[in-house]
């Protein structure tokens, strides 16, 4: 296949075309489908869950994600939602996590099960967890009693505070909830006016049947697979929540098996070797759309591959001097077709209900005629956020 049928591969893997309606089970079956929304406290426009869904479905009301919760059709790890029916694969994730934080547990690697949400690496977890049992039985106990609680229920009773130099430090309830919530102990189980409910995640969330090894690692490589189009081993590994279950063992069985093939990159000098789905087939007369993209989609999480993919190299600007972005705070790709063709820098200015678009950036090959499309994107993006109006940068 051609540069451009990846691409197209890869943006139709990802339902940003052929989305399914904007119902409750369209958006679950496209949660299924890209694997997983990436969650972030980052509200400029609107959160990242939201935007990412946005992309794909266009406007539809945010309430329904909230149903597929109450339904426990989708669930909450420390960084991710993720289907319920994936459920077999993350248990795995956090049985090992669990191993590597019990007590006496041999020192983990970094790499392989590094946190997320302000560093619950197994090593230091494990030395939390070790110096502050009384908090966790405490937790636990409240839990069983009286849950879902939000994190103000709980006071404070560490013998020795986590401490890391960063914005969590002395954030003792909170690390150990994320603890317990990576150790399969806890799960957030609603939210009430936007604080997190939390309940003991047995008998929230269902017992899954176990996968084998060999199990695990062809059901976590299909799923990533499936989820990015067309990729290598790297990039599945990288994109995935379940990074450390997908194999090169498990691509080849799948290959033997008639499932994935391997493709060859005819015009572009990628180093490979690339897999794709068995099955696919690039189709005539491609339909792509112009749409914008959140920091955090899916599609262009992994940097690398973007730039390999659409020859476009993204770095978010949040931590970057103001005088000193390029693109802005909150630039958002624009895809037009199977391109990125520039960016668009968009604020959400509640009060007055305005979506102000402080920057437009263009690709240097960007077609003169997509200027009209791109304005139609982020008019349909104020639409969804509620603004009535758009403020465009002065000329």
């Amino acid at each position: 296949m051609t540069a451009g049928d990846a691409r197209r591969l890869a943006i139709a893997a990802q339902r940003i075309v052929g989305a399914p309606p904007a119902t409750r089970k369209g958006i679950l079956e496209v949660v299924r489908d890209i694997g997983y929304l990436q969650l972030d406290p980052t509200n400029v426009v609107a959160r990242n869950p939201q935007l990412v869904l946005w992309t794909r479905l266009g406007r539809y009301d945010p309430a329904l994600l909230e149903g597929l919760f109450a339904k426990r059709e989708l669930f909450e790890t420390v960084s991710l939602i993720v289907p319920t029916s994936d459920l077999a694969l993350h248990s795995a994730t956090m049985r090992a996590y669990r191993r590597a934080t019990d007590p006496g547990a041999a020192r983990s690697g970094h790499g392989s099960l590094a946190g997320a949400g302000g560093g619950t690496w197994p090593r230091r977890a494990a030395k939390f967890l070790a110096q502050n049992p009384l908090v966790r039985r405490k937790v636990l106990a409240r839990l069983r009693r009286e849950g879902p609680l939000p994190l103000t229920a709980f006071e404070d009773r560490a013998f020795v505070s986590w401490t890391s130099g960063q914005w969590d430090d002395e954030r003792n309830v909170g690390m150990m909830l994320a603890i317990l919530q990576r150790r399969g102990e806890v799960a957030v189980a609603g939210r009430s006016r936007g604080r997190k409910l939390w309940a003991l995640a047995q008998g929230w969330l269902p017992k899954p049947v176990p996968l084998s090894g060999s199990g695990l690692e062809r059901e976590a490589t299909l799923r990533a697979l499936r989820a990015t189009g067309v990729a290598t081993l790297r990039q599945l590994r990288w994109h995935y929540a379940f990074a450390r279950h997908v194999t090169q063992r498990a691509l080849d069985a799948l290959v033997r098996e008639g499932a994935a093939v391997r493709v060859e990159i005819a015009d572009a000098a990628w180093k490979g070797p690339y897999y794709a789905p068995a099955g696919v087939r690039m189709r005539d007369g491609w339909e792509g759309r112009t749409t914008l993209l959140s920091p955090f989609d899916n599609l262009i999480i992994d940097r690398a591959r973007t730039e390999q993919l659409f020859r476009y190299r993204y770095r978010m600007e949040i931590y970057t001097p103001p005088h000193l972005r390029k693109v802005g705070y909150w630039a958002m790709p624009v895809l037009h077709g199977d391109r990125i063709v520039g960016s668009v820098d968009p604020r959400f200015e509640r009060a007055r209900a305005e979506l102000v678009v402080n920057k437009v950036v263009f690709e240097p090959n960007a077609p003169r005629n997509v200027i009209r499309p791109i304005k139609v994107a982020v008019e349909e993006l104020a639409a969804f956020v509620g603004a009535t109006k758009v403020r465009w940068p002065r000329p």
